[in-house]
């Protein structure tokens, strides 16, 4: 499939590095979530959110090996989603209900916040490398994902940001994308209240994106008169890294009896990643291996 620039993201700074910002396009990446999970559109529309988000907080690690890793879980039809996200543009992400599908809402939009539900937590694991991970957790605001993260960022990180994501699906996705905007320490009040006046702009941008306007483009509209200076471009990629030793090395956390069980009930295992889809057997004699 394909849209006007491909998908991107962008890391820039305004005003002299007053503001820093994350904005992106995810159409492809979306697109190949829903056909890897077969979504119903609600579903796409909600993990492709989480996605995007996902996307521009793993941009904002500092090395190779660190990982982010995002769960809403909030009582609705779909249950759990959860996306992993490294610095290099590369994501994974699961619904536990892919197929979980609502009426549209009183807007006539996909009703994202109702399939989510909104009596539950958005938790964030930054594992960076430390002996233990940084994990933030915020109730949820309404569940629609853009809210519930600006939410967090000011509560859990003390950092107020803007955020704003969406994802457009008819048969397939046709548009998705977002934006993280961040004031620095130090930010002059003016600059706040430019931001401010835009916002409502923002919120447009999966319409923009779906007519067609580049992602450049948008910035020089979006922070015209702010001084935008691109920092880094970033090809997002939704890329599962499961393979079989990764499975064997779950396997053996599970215990010699829990692995002596299947080897009498299955006569071996039958893995399934829940990022891909891709299935893994191991016959009973690679699984006697593992308790060796």
């Amino acid at each position: 499939m394909s849209n006007a620039t491909g998908d991107q993201l962008l890391t820039l700074t305004l005003l002299n590095g007053e503001v820093r910002v994350f904005i992106c396009v995810t159409t492809r990446l979306a697109e190949e979530a829903r056909r890897t999970h077969a979504m119903s559109r609600t579903a796409t529309a909600a993990l492709g959110r989480l996605l995007t988000v996902g996307i521009m907080m793993g941009a904002m690690l500092k090395t190779g090996g660190d990982s982010v890793t995002l769960t809403v879980k909030g009582g609705g039809p779909i249950g759990q989603l959860v996306a992993v996200a490294r610095p290099d543009g590369t994501i994974k992400g699961y619904a536990v209900n892919p197929k979980a599908e609502l009426p549209l809402n009183e807007k006539g939009k996909l009703d994202v916040g109702g399939v989510i539900g909104r009596q539950g937590q958005l938790t964030v694991i930054r594992d960076m490398g430390l002996r233990e991970p940084y994990v933030g957790q915020v109730n949820l605001v309404s569940g629609e994902i853009g809210e519930d993260f600006a939410y967090y960022f000011t509560t859990s990180e003390q950092a107020p940001s803007l955020v704003s994501v969406g994802v457009r699906v008819g048969e397939r996705v046709t548009a998705s994308g977002g934006l993280i905007i961040q004031p620095m320490p130090g930010c002059q009040e003016a600059a706040l209240l430019l931001l401010e006046m835009r916002v409502p702009d923002y919120a447009e941008l999966s319409a923009a994106l779906e007519r067609g306007t580049a992602l450049e483009a948008l910035c020089e509209e979006y922070f015209e008169g702010l001084e935008p200076k691109i920092l880094a471009r970033i090809t997002p990629e939704y890329r599962c890294d499961c393979n079989r030793s990764r499975i064997e090395r779950a396997l053996v956390t599970l215990g010699r009896d829990e692995i002596e069980d299947m080897i009498k009930l299955q006569g071996g295992a039958h893995m399934t990643c829940h990022f891909c889809n891709h299935e893994y057997t191991l016959e009973a004699a690679e699984l006697r291996a593992l308790i060796d």
